[in-house]
């Protein structure tokens, strides 16, 4: 059986980036600016910079975790106190219900950690009692897709298989990229062009996160193919994407690497369902220009100009990465390839509707280019007849229906 060693049931994410994050396994943390005493030290060059350091306390509170009835007990220990959800909590203890809180320290403003419970995402099982691995589908430097069928329901699946100690090499101890941003946040979305991740499952040295087998592939393996995406193939696939990161953006989500190899498609059909997925460096963000994220995260090739220069950037970042994927997927490999963004003055001014939107959404400054509702607007979208299409095939197939964005007018 997994112990509190090595099963997470906490994640600290920070809402302001100058806070350390934290990945919980052990039953008790203690967080504050003390180097010694505590689990989290709140205590960097960068921090000592910034207006609340000198309100932080040297143990600033503590997070427990019982086993027994699986409930999470947050004590405020400070001289300043601590807002969860914008109450304050001074000198005492609260048990946290909820599967997410607000963590602000010594002053309401100071909005530091959102707190995820993930005590009950993780399983423990023999993934090989459970499915029968075929081909392999991908491979990174940590982490392998299998098309697998399982036992009991001879269903298809994807499970992913992240190796924890290759991960912890690459990128640090707690592998928390890979946690909470691909397992947490992927969970906690509901949208038919979106790929569904099922269960997640944890075991000593592996983790794995069963997901929608994508039949078809990924648009990266079609425009490799021989032929060339027709205009009418690519606003098929493309008004499905944009649909879905529209409602992303509206949860406050930036995908942050959209590229053909995220694009999962359902089958080989050239009208097929078209499914976003891979949410490794997805992330949430806020309102306050303070807290735009400055990392750089992503495919270079696919990246905003505001995430590569590290200028701050929000989920407009996205918008670029899906006219760049457009744009690739369009005028096929080889032309992208050798000419990246320059390979858009070889698309038609014929295709004058597809051209425009493949111009508004590669504006290199981000606040003159439009949001994903915004591009709705734009008439290479503005098809009633295509919306029909998609919609009946995503209906008849999965039984949903794919929402328009609230500003969408034919």
């Amino acid at each position: 059986m997994a112990t509190h060693s090595s099963v997470p049931w906490g994640y600290l994410e920070p809402i302001n980036s100058v806070y350390p994050r934290g990945i919980l396994t052990k039953p008790s943390y203690v967080i504050g600016r003390h180097p010694t005493e505590c689990d989290i030290v709140l205590d960097s060059n960068e921090l000592r910079q910034n207006e609340y350091f000198i309100h932080l306390s040297s143990k600033h509170f503590v997070i427990e975790f019982t086993n027994n009835n699986r409930s999470i007990i947050f004590r405020d220990v400070s001289r300043n106190g601590c807002y969860i959800d914008g109450e304050l909590v001074h000198h005492s203890k609260i048990s946290f219900q909820n599967k997410e809180h607000i963590i602000s320290l010594a002053l309401k403003e100071n909005r530091a950690y959102r707190f995820i419970n993930i005590s009950d995402l993780f399983g423990v099982i023999d993934l090989d009692e459970r499915y029968l691995k075929a081909n392999l589908l991908g491979s990174g430097s940590f982490a392998n897709v299998y098309k697998a069928v399982s036992y009991t329901t001879q269903t298809y699946r994807a499970i992913k298989i992240i190796n924890k100690d290759q991960c912890e090499k690459q990128i640090g101890p707690g592998f928390s990229k890979y946690l909470y941003r691909e397992v947490s946040i992927h969970g906690s979305v509901d949208h038919p062009c979106i790929l569904r991740r099922f269960d997640v499952y944890h075991e000593k040295s592996d983790l794995f996160v069963e997901m929608e087998y994508a039949a078809g592939g990924s648009l990266f393996d079609r425009i490799h193919k021989s032929y060339i995406m027709s205009e009418d193939e690519c606003k098929f696939i493309f008004y499905q994407i944009a649909c879905a990161l529209a409602y992303l953006h509206r949860l406050k989500i930036v995908h942050r690497d959209i590229k053909p190899a995220n694009v999962l498609l359902m089958s080989n059909e050239r009208e097929t369902i078209a499914k976003l997925s891979d949410f490794g460096v997805a992330k949430y963000v806020y309102a306050s220009s303070r807290y735009l994220n400055t990392t750089i995260a992503g495919t270079q090739q696919f990246m905003a100009p505001e995430v590569q220069f590290q200028t701050g950037h929000s989920t407009n970042a996205d918008v670029w990465s899906f006219g760049m994927t457009l744009l690739n997927a369009f005028v096929g490999d080889t032309v992208f390839r050798l000419r990246g963004i320059r390979a858009l003055n070889s698309v038609s001014h014929t295709k004058r509707d597809l051209k425009e939107i493949l111009v508004k959404t590669l504006e290199k400054n981000t606040f003159a280019r439009p949001d994903m509702n915004q591009l709705f607007r734009y008439n290479w979208f503005r098809d009633s007849a295509f919306f029909e299409r998609i919609q009946k095939l995503i209906q008849s197939q999965t039984g949903k229906c794919l929402n328009l964005p609230y500003e969408r007018l034919f």
